[in-house]
């Protein structure tokens, strides 16, 4: 697959059958993510930069070179980024939205890929070609409404178990940052014995500790189990 053939798809087979006002799932494959309105790279014309800049609004001073000019770029494309597809799709009163990057888990699409290639291979013993293409239509049209029904939950459980771990990301990685400032403003400081003895005996007291009651988020989470005082 390539961008001209799925833009070809898109406008003949897609557009034509989509409810008005649709949002469009796509994952993240090149030729989703074609972009429109390249900006300009660092090998580009000085007049083409200044034209790219000019027509986004942004100020610049005549006297720049390239290498300044394209700094500007860098720090403005990003804001300017526009894809082909969504084009294609705006036009027709769609909106696109893309799946987060290595999160096949989030694209039913995927998981349904998953069970006919399962279904292929089991059945498909002596790899012909031939046959591979039977099995994948034979499966396809096994799969009925329901299949997509329940493939299509999965993904909205996996979507809320993640928004559930949410806080648990936050709560290690600040705990984890933490203590490193800890340690690392005792070695910058370089405290006595005497000192690093008494704030060793800070951090294991009970009232240092993380208390169970600032984490109820781990007690909603299977298989994260919050330490006790007396752990």
């Amino acid at each position: 697959m390539n961008y001209e053939n799925y833009e070809k798809w898109l406008r003949t087979q897609l557009l034509p059958n989509l409810p008005p006002n649709s949002v469009v799932v796509v994952d993240n494959v090149s030729y989703h993510n074609k972009q429109w309105d390249l900006a300009p790279t660092s090998n580009s014309k000085k007049a083409d930069m200044q034209a790219w800049l000019t027509d986004k609004g942004i100020q610049y001073e005549e006297s720049l070179l390239k290498p300044q000019l394209y700094n500007l770029i860098k720090a403005n494309k990003k804001r300017f980024t526009t894809f082909s597809i969504d084009r294609i799709l705006a036009e027709q009163g769609h909106q696109v939205l893309r799946l987060p990057p290595y999160h096949p888990d989030l694209n039913p699409i995927e998981m349904a890929w998953s069970d006919i290639k399962q279904y292929v291979g089991s059945k498909n013993v002596k790899w012909s070609v031939t046959k591979c293409i039977e099995l994948i239509q034979e499966k396809v049209l096994l799969m009925g409404a329901w299949d997509w029904q329940k493939l299509c939950k999965k993904v909205k459980d996996i979507e809320e178990q993640y928004a559930m771990s949410d806080c648990v990301v936050d709560l290690v990685t600040e705990e984890f940052t933490i203590r490193v400032n800890e340690d690392s403003s005792e070695d910058s400081l370089g405290e006595s014995d005497d000192d690093d003895s008494a704030s060793t005996d800070d951090r294991s007291s009970p009232e240092s500790r993380p208390s169970t009651s600032k984490r109820p988020c781990l007690e909603t989470i299977e298989g994260v189990i919050p330490l006790s005082d007396s752990d």
